[in-house]
């Protein structure tokens, strides 16, 4: 008889010990497996490294007689319409160079012919020529080819006459105080951020300079992106092509990895953990995001209906792969 109540004793605090075991230790144990980081204040930049071609209007001016030349304006200088440029006068050579042959072949509409060294727009003035000037402009834009920009951009520039020049000779250029573009490749799946009207930003000496998204023409492998921009540089003149780092966003804020964003009831959000362990499903807004990161607003952030709606404050304790059972039991 005292066998059996020992055993009976024995069998009741097992029970005991496992009713514990699973009240107890299971949930923790299950907490220390359940990844979770702890988030910081950040910044993040969406960027592209592309070769990008520059197209712009551009007019060459040549003599109209043979006359000899004086440079009255500054290259890179700003002029208005009506402007004198250059001043021509004198004799000149009766004999037509030959360093410009090719390039007076190519140059189409982009070329006048002027007695007076006047500018008949506003722009900015040049003194050196490629023959490009007739085919990279912003009408042919759309109709410009990978392989046309590339051969284009490739034109070794030369300087214009001064001193005496025979007429024909391109004396001066003005490239028109407007819109001009930055074209660029990509592949397709990079391309695919990009939309109409997006105000990114590119890098030139340094210095950020912001430009819009004019168009994106994909491809069965790369798309053709088209950048409007108006501001000018120094160098800009000089130069057809450039390597430079297209911005598509950046943000400051809190960073929290992507993995970690889940959408409950119709709304994006995250779940954070809280001092009791208590999952609770707070609601964000993403500023900017790359393939493993993004940066979202914290404490308070207004919604598109004009809400306030309390966010994931800093230091927060993230869960970073929320199984689906978390989300739902989340409050």
């Amino acid at each position: 008889m005292k066998k059996k109540w020992l055993v009976s004793l024995i069998i009741y605090l097992t029970l005991i010990a496992l009713c514990a075991l699973v009240i107890y230790i299971v949930p923790s144990v299950k907490g220390l497996l359940e990844k979770t980081y702890i988030t910081e204040s950040g910044e993040i930049s969406v960027t592209d490294d592309v070769e990008a071609f520059i197209v712009r209007d551009e007019t060459v001016y040549l003599a109209g007689r043979a006359s000899t030349i004086s440079r009255l304006a500054d290259s890179d200088k700003l002029v208005k319409g009506g402007t004198r440029v250059v001043d021509i006068s004198g004799e000149g050579l009766e004999t037509e160079s030959k360093r410009y042959t090719v390039i007076k072949s190519n140059l189409g509409k982009s070329a006048k012919k002027t007695k007076d060294g006047i500018s008949e727009e506003a722009g900015y003035i040049s003194y050196y020529v490629d023959g490009a000037e007739g085919k990279l402009t912003t009408d042919n834009l759309d109709n410009l080819k990978k392989s046309d920009l590339t051969a284009l951009t490739d034109l070794p520039m030369k300087a214009t006459a001064k001193g005496k020049c025979a007429a024909g000779d391109p004396l001066f250029k003005v490239s028109r105080n407007a819109k001009w573009f930055l074209v660029f490749y990509l592949d397709k799946d990079r391309a695919e951020k990009y939309t109409e009207g997006k105000v990114v930003s590119i890098n030139m000496n340094g210095e950020d300079i912001a430009v819009k998204v004019h168009s994106v023409v994909h491809g069965r492998k790369q798309s053709k992106i088209i950048l409007s921009c108006k501001s000018y540089f120094v160098g800009l003149l000089k130069i057809r092509r450039l390597d430079t780092t297209v911005t598509y966003e950046r943000g400051e804020g809190l960073l929290i990895r992507n993995s970690s964003i889940v959408e409950k009831k119709g709304q994006r959000g995250v779940i954070v953990k809280n001092k009791l362990d208590e999952h609770i499903f707070k609601p964000i807004s993403v500023k900017a995001a790359d393939g493993e990161q993004s940066v979202i607003y914290s404490d308070i952030y207004v919604d598109k209906n004009g809400h306030y709606v309390e966010t994931v404050n800093v230091y927060d304790e993230i869960v970073e792969n929320p199984t689906e059972k978390v989300i739902e039991e989340s409050t």
